[in-house]
Formats: structure tokens, C-alpha cells, sequence
């Protein structure tokens, strides 16, 4: 069998894209609870989160003749490393070959045309954050990548709802239930000192510098920009008209005083399916935590207060919404740590590989404990 590694060009498939993508991480993941990956779905992630073209760049295909049987997608961003060397990477995010093609070494082609690309283009390293079990071993095996640190997917059962889901649609038994009613209370707290409201275009250049300042906080850093962060949220705020309610976009600010922005989160509802048992399908909205950040005058309890108002409002608005989830949350863990997110019981990593001679600046640790990277799914 030849099986061909191509870029992804204009104009995209997408319903190649979303064939590939729902027989893969919907059969994995559909009984806890998955995106069904249809054609609309693939559109709008091009769109929203494989928006910059030096992204759709690292966007690979297999082919067998004109049948698309696997997908690599690189992220590629800016970093900034102890606060002084700026780093230019890829990240590694969907990464899926279909069951009746699998164990014929595509994946491993695939991350090897990703690499030779990143080397092509002189960037400094290549990142990704697998999934224990999911092709992360052949990275470290086959490929010469690091681990770095265990990290997590951390959840908050939303109280009741989030119980009867876990009985309800997963299965939990009454032992289980009693464990979980432990983390699914959002605990009475006082509001933060502040106003909380959604965030303008006028408090993106005030929000960026803010989530910036991380890079002075932990050694590695995301680099975000104003016209990034301005483009993403348009993408990200067309989710309702395109898939209607409840999906949509939040991007939340805490004001304090002299307009001073001292805390930012964004969020989005999505729907996903569960299929406890073969071809019995449910579904229920989630409410995913994107970028969290706060200024650094912040104690803990005043960050608690703010994330604690927001899992308030969405419980209020949102009934329906059964758990909150955060992908990207190394570098504010002890406040989602209080507030009762636990982990959604898979294992992730940190796996790293230097491509220049900037780019072992990472290798000076052995760990990262604290970091501020996202995670591309």
C-alpha cells in the first residue's frame, strides 16, 4: 500500500477532514463524552483555532490515492523562554489515523514530515502534549523528544447536573457518585472585589500584556499578540449563529479600579455526544476554559473569588452545562485545585524537541513543575 504524506491545501475537504477526525477520536472518546466531528465542525476549527496561515502550514494529510486516511496538525506559536529568548515552535494537535489503516507506520510518517518542515523553517523546537497510550511512547522512542512533566485535564462537575450525567450517561455507580458529589459543589464565596463583565476590543492591548506577564512567572511562555488575540475571538464569537444554542463564546474580564484589568478567562459551549452503549447516543453541553490569566498583584483568594463567580454564572445561565474542563491550566493549578477541579482520569505529558541550538535553552531543565502552554487537541 503507498500511502502519500501531503500538505493540506486550499480548498480544504472537510468532510474528509471530519471523516477522519469521527472515526477516530469519537470512537475513542465518545463514551465519556465526544465532538461528533461533522463537516461543519472541521470548517469552524479551521477557522477559529487553525486560523494563522503559518499554522495551516503544518497541516499534513495521508492519502491512499484520493482517500484521506490521517491527519497531523501543527500549531505553530511564539514563546518566550526565562523571560529573555524568544523561541519560534510547533505543537503537535490532532494526530488520528482510521482504525483499517493503523499499524503501518502513517502516524509515524506524518511526524517525521512535521519535523522536517519545522527544520525547513528553522524554527527552534517541536512540542507536544499526548496522551499516555496515545502514540506518545513512539515520539520518545522513534523521535528523540523529551518528557518534561506529567500534566493534567482538570474538570468541575457542575453539582447536581453533573452527578445525574455521570449516573445517567456514563455509568457511574452509587459508590462513584458519592466520590464525585465531593468535587461537584461551586463553594459560597464573596464576589471579587471588581466587575466582572465581558471583555472589548479596547481591553485586548491591557489583556495581553497582562497574560504576557506570565513569562516573567514560570520559564516558558506563550507570546500572545493584539491582532491574534483580536482574531481569534471573532472566529471563536460566530459559534452561536452557526450552531445556535446554546453553543457560543464568553471572554470574561474582571475590572478593578481606574479600568485597571486585573483578571481575564474566555470560555466557549460546545456540545458533545456520548455513546454509552453502541449506537445509543446522548447529548449534553460543556463549557471549555480557554485562556485564564491573572494581574500579578492577585492573591489567591481574590483569583478563587473570580473563577468561583464564573462557574456561578454559568450554572445560572446554563443549567444544562454538566462540567467545566481546562486543557492549558500549568500555571494557575493551585486555584483550580481549591475550587475542586479534579482530573478527567487520563494521563498527559509534556514532550518537548530541540531542532536549533537556541532551542536546547529547554533542555536546562529536567521538569517543568509550572508553564504556560496551550494545549491543542
Amino acid at each position: 500500500m503507498d500511502i502519500e504524506i501531503q500538505k493540506l491545501v486550499e480548498p480544504y475537504n472537510f468532510a474528509q477532514i471530519a471523516e477522519v477526525l469521527r472515526k477516530t477520536y469519537f470512537q475513542e472518546y465518545g463514551q465519556a463524552g465526544a465532538l461528533q466531528w461533522n463537516e461543519e465542525y472541521a470548517k469552524f476549527y479551521f477557522d477559529a483555532i487553525v486560523l494563522k496561515e503559518d499554522s495551516r502550514d503544518f497541516i499534513f494529510g495521508a492519502y491512499d490515492g484520493k482517500k484521506l486516511v490521517g491527519t497531523l496538525f501543527g500549531h505553530r506559536d511564539a514563546v518566550m523562554f526565562e523571560n529573555n529568548l524568544k523561541l519560534e515552535m510547533v505543537n503537535l494537535g490532532l494526530t488520528a489515523v482510521v482504525p483499517e489503516y493503523k499499524r503501518q507506520g502513517i502516524a509515524k510518517k506524518l511526524v517525521a514530515r512535521v519535523i522536517e518542515h519545522a527544520k525547513e523553517e528553522n524554527l527552534d523546537f517541536i512540542m507536544a502534549f499526548p496522551e499516555k497510550g496515545r502514540y506518545g511512547d513512539k515520539l520518545l522512542e522513534q523521535f528523540d523528544f523529551r518528557n518534561f512533566g506529567k500534566t493534567q485535564h482538570l474538570i468541575k462537575l457542575m453539582e447536581d447536573r453533573g452527578l445525574e450525567v455521570l449516573h445517567d450517561y456514563m455509568g457511574y455507580n452509587i459508590v462513584l457518585l458519592k466520590i464525585a458529589s465531593l468535587y461537584s459543589h461551586i463553594p459560597e464565596m464573596e464576589e471579587p472585589e471588581g466587575i466582572i463583565r465581558y471583555g472589548i476590543n479596547e481591553d485586548i492591548d491591557k489583556v495581553c500584556e497582562m497574560i504576557n506577564s506570565y513569562a516573567s512567572r514560570v520559564p516558558l511562555a506563550i507570546i500572545y499578540t493584539h491582532d491574534g488575540y483580536e482574531i481569534s475571538n471573532i472566529q471563536f464569537g460566530h459559534m452561536n449563529e452557526r450552531f445556535g444554542d446554546p453553543w457560543g463564546f464568553h471572554w470574561l474580564v474582571l475590572e478593578g479600579q481606574n479600568s485597571e484589568i486585573l483578571a481575564t478567562l474566555s470560555y466557549r459551549i460546545e456540545i458533545v455526544t456520548f455513546e454509552p452503549q453502541p449506537g445509543d447516543y446522548k447529548s449534553g453541553p460543556v463549557a471549555l476554559f480557554t485562556t485564564l490569566a491573572f494581574h500579578e498583584q492577585m492573591d489567591l483568594d481574590q483569583k478563587m473569588r473570580f473563577v468561583k463567580a464564573i462557574l456561578r454564572k454559568i450554572r445560572t445561565e446554563l443549567p444544562e452545562v454538566y462540567v467545566c474542563q481546562i486543557t492549558s491550566p500549568q500555571h494557575e493549578t493551585e486555584v483550580l485545585d481549591k475550587l475542586k477541579f479534579v482530573d478527567d482520569r487520563c494521563t498527559y505529558y509534556l514532550y518537548m524537541k530541540p531542532l536549533t541550538a537556541n532551542g536546547a535553552a529547554i533542555n536546562k531543565y529536567k521538569k517543568y513543575k509550572v508553564f504556560f502552554l496551550q494545549y491543542y487537541r
